[in-house]
């Protein structure tokens, strides 16, 4: 089969595979769409998974067709699914609390698209328990959509949003989008945007999640938004990983305000700390997502509580996949979500 192999540093390659083999447990699916994520241009940066992982297959935000039900006997062949993928161990003290998506295992077991193959592929191979049926509701380009929709619930479910809530989220990613669009549902009075990317901030103030989308470098930025939020916002969500947009959400927030920490940064960070203490900030960085909010992402766009083909920008071949990723990486792509067609 096909796939996209991460074979140097910046570089991608497409090359024949062999395709998941049927072995009576894994559930095979063939891939229809997948999205690339942010972390996926950190491994691409690195030129290895996590881990350390050689030859990667990138791609853990997708959905396709069952192939092989594998264990799973309440799913047939033909299915439209998708994957949460994960892989926790069950054993260790964040498994046995339920907190799986910080299996203190997570780089010592295979994770699709992290240090194994994912679905940057024809074919790709999960654990039976982890596929979800799809509703007929859900299109296919949406169903790439899942897996970032539900880390961005996750984000904003951390930060205890109350009725009211003044909010301020940094970067016009797919996360800091997908955060705006769920601070909405949640009852968020009032959410502020700010980019440094023109074309990111002219699509987030046309997509209707935000009361107000702001220049990321403007000298004035933090008087207009205590202006506009009678000084301060209550929570911010940091979807930027950048320390500068980490240090204009501790300013604006106010007193026992709280951060969320949602992007990812592979390198030590120089926050303001002073100005947390000051204020008694509640700093919470957040990872992946809950296995019961996955499943409530899906609810979420089937009943079309949350539309998220909106997010994505276009959709490319896996012959794309390395201009893709280096537009991505120049921080002046217009684009939003790229989707891979596999």
């Amino acid at each position: 089969m096909k796939a996209v192999k991460l074979v140097a540093k910046k570089k991608l390659e497409v090359a024949g595979v062999d395709k998941p083999s049927t072995d009576g447990s894994s559930a095979i699916i063939k891939v229809i769409n997948c999205g690339i994520c942010g972390s996926d241009i950190h491994y691409w940066e690195d030129g290895q998974g996590m881990g350390g992982a050689k030859d990667l297959i990138m791609g853990h935000e997708f959905g396709g067709v069952l192939e092989d039900p594998g264990l799973r006997n309440d799913l047939t062949p033909g299915d439209r699914v998708t994957a949460v993928p994960g892989n926790p161990c069950g054993e260790c003290g964040p498994c046995k609390n339920g907190l799986y998506n910080l299996c203190v295992n997570v780089v010592k077991r295979p994770h699709p698209g992290l240090n194994s193959p994912g679905a940057y592929a024809e074919y790709i191979a999960v654990r039976p328990d982890m596929v979800r049926k799809l509703p007929d509701s859900i299109s296919d380009l949406s169903a790439s959509m899942i897996e970032p929709s539900a880390v961005a619930f996750h984000a904003v479910a951390c930060a205890n949003l109350r009725p009211g809530s003044r909010c301020l989220v940094v970067g016009a990613g797919t996360i800091g989008l997908l955060c705006a669009a769920w601070l909405r549902i949640c009852g968020a009075s009032y959410t502020a945007m700010t980019e440094v990317n023109a074309e990111r901030r002219e699509l987030a103030g046309k997509l209707g999640d935000l009361d107000e989308v702001f220049d990321a470098r403007d000298e004035k930025l933090n008087s207009k938004i205590k202006r506009a939020t009678a000084g301060g916002v209550d929570v911010a969500i940091d979807a930027s990983a950048a320390d500068a947009g980490i240090n204009s959400a501790l300013l604006l927030l106010k007193p026992k305000g709280t951060l969320i920490l949602a992007g990812v940064s592979l390198k030590p960070q120089s926050i303001m700390t002073l100005i947390a203490l000051a204020k008694e900030i509640t700093i919470k960085p957040i990872y992946a997502y809950l296995p019961s909010e996955f499943d409530s992402a899906i609810d979420f766009i089937a009943r079309g509580a949350l539309k998220t083909e909106r997010f994505v920008s276009r959709t490319i071949g896996m012959d794309e996949v390395q201009a893709a990723f280096e537009d991505l990486h120049s921080g002046k792509s217009k684009d939003v979500k790229v989707v891979v067609k596999v």
